[in-house]
Formats: structure tokens, C-alpha cells, sequence
């Protein structure tokens, strides 16, 4: 029984002496450090455009409302192909059909809506407004959503945080030489959640619209484009602490 004893209390010092240099590691004292924020961005002009579609059509007859709506998108999705978007690039929602009436205090049937969202998009911008105009002409007949994005993000996202960074330091430079301190390495560094893209474009339907084919060839008429992708911000936060010397 002694010699158990022994045993375990000779096991107990080997293991309290080898966890001394860790405990005594983890209780040193921290150094003098000064931590920052550092924020960038990249503004790119977008290069690709998702487009959210619909094609509506109505008939008191439900097999001729489908019937036409059939017709309608396979003209479509035909345009769409020829502009020489890629088939990968072009997805179609659900079907959907239902009875519509009136807002009268007592409904009346009025038709049969068939309607179904089509997301196309294109990788090549200056095809935009011909490729509207011929979906106009297909049977496009409402135009839910566009927006601008930049394909291939990652190199500006780079970009954005390695000058996020060097604000990062300058700032802390700029701090510390106000007490009369100077920095020395960096201590700890990480990326805050704020990193990601943010569009700034002005374009001639943000918003659910009832597109006019008409309307929309007179615009193509003028010399003036009615499309401005503007720019696609990507942004990029750092946090750094320095240690001060």
C-alpha cells in the first residue's frame, strides 16, 4: 500500500514540474501593445449581369394561356442562347398557374395567369441592351431585377486587404508618434466580418417593371445607352495590435 502511494505522488511532481514551464508561459506578462482597425476598398467596374425575368400570360382558357406561354419561353430561352449565352448561365423557375380575379366586392374570374422567372446571365456586357431588346421582342414581358458583379472577385479582395493593412499600420504609426512611441512587430492580426462587395450601379430597372418592347426600341434609337453599371465596391477591415517600443 505504501509503495502505491509513493508511486502516485512521485507521478503527480514529474507532471507538476513539466506543466510549469507552460502555466509559466501562459502568465507572462502581456507587452505594451496598441491595436487599430485599418478599412480599404477597390472599386471595379463590374464585367457580368444577372438578369431576373418573367414571362406572364392570360387567357380565360387555361390550355391556351399555356399554350402561348410555352411559345413565349422557348423564344426566349432561343434569343438567349444566340446572344451566345452559355446554357449553364440560364435557369428557369417553377411553373406556376392560377385562376385571377376581380377586386370587385364580389370577384368575378377574369383568366388563367401562367408565369414563370427566368435568370439569365451574361458574361459579356455589351450585349446587354441588344439581348433586352430581342427578349422584348420574344415575349419578355416584365423585368424583375438586374445586377452588375464583378466574376472573378478574389484578386481585388486581395487587393482591398493588403491596403486595409497598410492603413492599418499607418494609423497605429500615426497614434503612437503622438505619445511620443514608436511600434514594433505585430503582435495579432485578423480579419473582421466587413470584407464582401457592394454594388454601386445605376440601371433602368432595379426594380419590378412592366417592360414595353416599343418603348424600349425607341430607346435604342438615341445614341445614349440606357444602362450605367457603375462600380462594385469590395471592401476589406483588418484589425492589427502592435507591440510598442
Amino acid at each position: 500500500m505504501r509503495l502505491n502511494s509513493v508511486t502516485v505522488l512521485s507521478a503527480f511532481s514529474f507532471l507538476f514540474f513539466l506543466t510549469r514551464p507552460a502555466l509559466a508561459q501562459d502568465f507572462q506578462p502581456r507587452p505594451r501593445l496598441i491595436s487599430v482597425t485599418g478599412t480599404a476598398e477597390v472599386n471595379v467596374a463590374p464585367d457580368e449581369a444577372i438578369l431576373i425575368l418573367g414571362v406572364q400570360s392570360r387567357d380565360r382558357d387555361l390550355t391556351i394561356a399555356k399554350s402561348q406561354h410555352d411559345r413565349r419561353v422557348r423564344k426566349l430561352l432561343a434569343e438567349a442562347r444566340t446572344a451566345g449565352v452559355d446554357e449553364k448561365n440560364i435557369q428557369t423557375s417553377t411553373l406556376q398557374m392560377q385562376p385571377v380575379y376581380s377586386e370587385e366586392k364580389v370577384p368575378r374570374f377574369l383568366a388563367f395567369e401562367v408565369s414563370q422567372t427566368i435568370q439569365v446571365t451574361l458574361k459579356d456586357l455589351s450585349k446587354y441592351e441588344r439581348l433586352i431588346s430581342k427578349l422584348l421582342e420574344s415575349g419578355l414581358n416584365r423585368v424583375d431585377n438586374v445586377e452588375f458583379l464583378v466574376a472573378e472577385p478574389r484578386k481585388y479582395k486581395d487587393e482591398a486587404r493588403a491596403k486595409a493593412i497598410r492603413a492599418a499600420r499607418e494609423k497605429a504609426v500615426a497614434m503612437a508618434a503622438e505619445l511620443g512611441l514608436t511600434i514594433g512587430k505585430p503582435w495579432e492580426i485578423s480579419e473582421e466580418g466587413f470584407n464582401g462587395l457592394f454594388a454601386q450601379t445605376s440601371i433602368y430597372a432595379n426594380r419590378s417593371v412592366q417592360a414595353s418592347s416599343d418603348a424600349y426600341d425607341r430607346s435604342l434609337s438615341t445614341d445614349e445607352s440606357t444602362v450605367a453599371p457603375g462600380e462594385v465596391s469590395i471592401r476589406a477591415s483588418v484589425r492589427v495590435s502592435f507591440q510598442l517600443e
